[in-house]
Parts: C-alpha cells; structure tokens; sequence
C-alpha cells in the first residue's frame, strides 16, 4: 500500500472476464434409481413442509440403505452435503442425556430440600411459641411485689379457682389470673374454704399451698350481749364457776392478749364517728359489741377493738339509729346507754329460736318504754340492775337476799337513787335492744317485771304492778 486512500470501486474487468460466469457451478452427485438426494426437492416444497398448518405433509428422509455404497459409481472427490445427517447423531445423544438425567433420582432432591426447610421453619415458630409461653408463665408465678403488707381474703366452700383468682388478682396479690388457674390444675389442689391473709410478696405456689392447706390467719374472739368491760362481782357470785366470763377483759386474754395490752387498748383514743356524742374522759363500757370477730393472728389488742367498733358502727347506719333515737329525745350516746340498761333487764340475742326471740324483743321494746317515758318526764328510772353496776364499779359485795342496801349505794349509776340517765352505759347492748329503744311500743305502761316464769308483766299503776310481784315474781324479786 502506498497510504494514499484508494476507491472502493471495483476495477473494469476485460470481456473475456465478463464472458465467464461469476461462479462455478458446483458438480452435482449423480443418483441412483429410487435414490433421491437430500438437495433435491425443491425449495417451495421445503418451505411448505416448513409452514404451520400446510396442506403438505412433511418429507419423510429416507434411511440410508447399507448397500448404496456398493451401488454409487466413484465420483471422485466431490464433497457429500452431509451437514443434516452428521448432526443428527448429536442431536439424539443430547436428547438421550437428558431423558436420563431426568429419569435420575437427583431431580427429586431439590424439591426435599423445599420440604425440609419449610418443617425447619415450622418447628422453629412452634419451639420458639412454646419457649415464649413458658418464659411468660414462670414469670407470672412470681412474687407480685415487694410489699410485705398484708392482705385478707375470704374463700367461700365452693368457690371455683376462677373466682378465687379473681379476688386475689383484686386485692393485687398475684400477677395474672389465667397463670394461677394453670398453676393451681397442674398441681390438682382444691382451695379450702376460709379466711386467709397473704401478701404481694408471695409467689404464686405459696398462696396456692396456703389456700390448699386452710388458712390459720385468723383467730374468733366472741364478745357477749350485755357484757362489761371487767369482770362482774354480781355475775361472779352467781356463776357456777365463780367467774364472770362474758366480760371483754377475760374474752382478750383467753385470746392471747396480756393485762398490759389490753388495759392499753381500754384507754387508747379511737377515731370513729360511733364516738360523735360520747363524752370526754368516759370509758369504752357499752362498745364492745357482742358478736363473733375473726381477727388476724398478729393483731393487736386495740385492732380487736378497732374492729369492734367498726362492725357497731354499721349496726348503726343498718338500724338508721341516729335519727330514730333523735326522735325519742335521745342522741347516739344516750340511746346506747339506755340500751344497755335494757339488755340487762333482758337479753333476746341467745335465745334459740326466731319466734321466741321477736317475743322476747317485743318485750324489750315495752321495757324500752317504760324507760322512756321516765326519762322524758324527768323521774328515777327505778332499775336495780343499774344498782348492781354501781356495787360492781365501787367493788361492794351485796348479799343477794339484801335488797335495800342495794338501792341505798351512793353512785350516779344507781337509778333507783338518781334522776336520769347513768353517766354511761352499763353493759354492751345487743341489736335487738337498740332496736327495742328506737322502736319503743307505744303502750300507757308505767311498770314492769321479770316473773318466776321467765316472762315480763306490765302494768298501767303501782296497785296493779303490786299485784303482779305478788302473783308472779316470789322468787326473782326477792333477791338481786
């Protein structure tokens, strides 16, 4: 090349160059009879064959016979268009290997694979449910706090595990219900009915143990109807025993309680409205109500008594006392007083069927009564039993036959002396003879006794009153 750029067009050709055909044909093979060659059917024949949906069904190649060789004249070297025959062989081992490739198990093997992964997964989100599940239980059994206070609940004969959850859940002792119903049916333990005392520090099989077992919190202490604080000398001359066992100083020490603590408790100062009209300096004598109180076990002698009021106090409100007693000329703290007097005239709480008690308390209302209207027209309320009191506080033994220097005791609890009201109450009162004075029966009854046959006689004047001690009281009001 000489660098110079040179046309591209091509160079003039001589005519005897141009007389020659631009290419050889190629020396075609010649056949055989009945031979066709590969190369020889037409090309529109080729494309038709080739033609989705032609009406021309496709030539079918003929096999090649294993004698056209022998047949075929030597034609030299002229290379055979075997292009077709030679790939056929490869193209039927390929297809071959691959049926046998699908035909081997190894095409099974990614498809187990997917299986197995997708149980791994499964199990794994089951396992990991479980392991959380069980993490949220245990720690549900657990303490609920720290606080050591605590707390009473009442478990009821037949009270399901639902329920008893749900009170402990309410006082706020445990940390979940439903963890505490599990815990409580794996262990297959029933709650025993009783009052228990438990604590947010507690944990879940501690309570459940405590419930099973039937709690030991708690300790009854009964108080009587007409019961004093100390002992009686009155009642203790008469009791087989020698000893007066209804008074609150003997039932707190059959409790547990020292001398110490409970002459504390007698003179500690309580904040309760049941206190509104009491005077100052005045003892607990007629608080101390009588009913049966279940009290924990490291209560003090003034939680007893704190306890006591607290459930008279109700008896009150229940009884709309303030205002019926208002209505008889009397406030909160003179109709407990008068109550007591009537409870000791008579007591209604220890009778042993209904009917004998509204008739005992029928009674109690007429005596009531009388009482009142003594009170309201400013005269003595004339009971002996006030007497008795008296010798009791100023610690005098009275023969029970010497009924005059009974009366004749100089205190202003001796209504058979004084005017009025005693200065407090004389014993504790029952609900019924608060009742009695806020219902008082409207009679014109002016007397009244306790007869040898155990009933209450009234009477409208002193003749007739006479007549009923002759009749009816020989015995009983000839002693004390």
């Amino acid at each position: 090349m000489d660098g110079f750029r040179r046309s591209r067009s091509p160079e003039p050709r001589s005519p005897q160059a141009m007389a020659q055909p631009h290419f050889q044909p190629r020396p075609s093979r010649p056949q055989s009879a009945g031979l066709p060659h590969a190369d020889s059917r037409p090309q529109a024949q080729m494309k038709r064959q080739s033609r989705p949906g032609s009406q021309y069904q496709p030539l079918q190649r003929p096999r090649p016979l294993s004698n056209v060789n022998n047949t075929l004249p030597d034609v030299g070297s002229v290379p055979r268009n075997n292009s077709q025959d030679s790939t056929e062989p490869f193209r039927n081992r390929r297809n071959t290997s691959e049926q046998e490739h699908a035909s081997t198990p190894l095409s099974k093997k990614p498809r187990r694979h997917k299986k197995w992964l997708i149980a791994f997964v499964i199990f794994s989100v089951i396992a990991a449910m479980a392991a959380g599940a069980y993490l949220w239980y245990t720690s549900q059994l657990k303490a609920a706090s720290r606080s050591t206070e605590k707390y009473s609940i009442v478990i009821s004969d037949g009270d399901s595990t639902a329920a008893i959850a749900a009170k402990l859940k309410k006082i706020g002792v445990i940390r979940d219900e439903l963890a505490f119903r599990i815990y409580a049916y794996l262990e297959g333990k029933a709650m025993v009915g009783s009052t228990c005392r438990v604590s947010p520090s507690q944990t879940v099989p501690e309570i459940v143990a405590k419930l099973a077992a039937g709690c030991r919190d708690f300790k009854a202490i009964t108080f009587y109807p007409g019961g004093t604080l100390e002992a009686s000398r009155y009642k203790a001359s008469r009791a087989r025993s020698g000893t007066d066992k209804t008074n609150a100083r003997y039932v707190l020490k059959r409790a547990g309680f020292s001398d110490n603590d409970i002459t504390a408790a007698f003179h500690a100062v309580y904040d309760s409205p049941l206190f509104a009209d009491k005077p100052a300096d005045t003892s607990l004598e007629g608080y101390v109500f009588g009913e049966t109180y279940h009290v924990a076990d490291d209560a003090t002698a003034k939680q007893v008594l704190e306890t006591v009021f607290a459930h008279m106090y109700k008896i009150v409100q229940k009884n709309n006392l303030v205002a019926k007693f208002k209505e008889q000329g009397l406030n909160l703290y003179q109709g407990i007083t008068l109550a007591s007097i009537v409870e000791r005239e008579l007591t209604c709480e220890d009778k042993p069927t209904a009917e004998r008690k509204e008739r005992c308390y029928q009674y109690q209302r007429g005596i009531a009564q009388v009482f009142i209207k003594r009170f309201r027209a400013g005269a003595k309320l004339g009971s002996d039993i006030t007497a008795v009191y008296a010798a009791d506080k100023a610690k005098i033994d009275i023969p029970k036959d010497d009924t005059s220097a009974l009366v004749s005791i100089n205190s202003p609890y001796n209504t058979r002396k004084y005017k009025g009201l005693p200065p407090t109450p004389i014993a504790a009162p029952g609900e019924l003879s608060l009742q009695a004075v806020a219902n008082p029966t409207e009679t014109d009854y002016n007397f009244f006794l306790a007869g040898d046959d155990g009933l209450i006689y009234f009477a409208k004047t002193n003749e007739e009153h006479e007549a009923n001690i002759k009749n009816h009281c020989q015995k009983l009001c000839a002693e004390i």
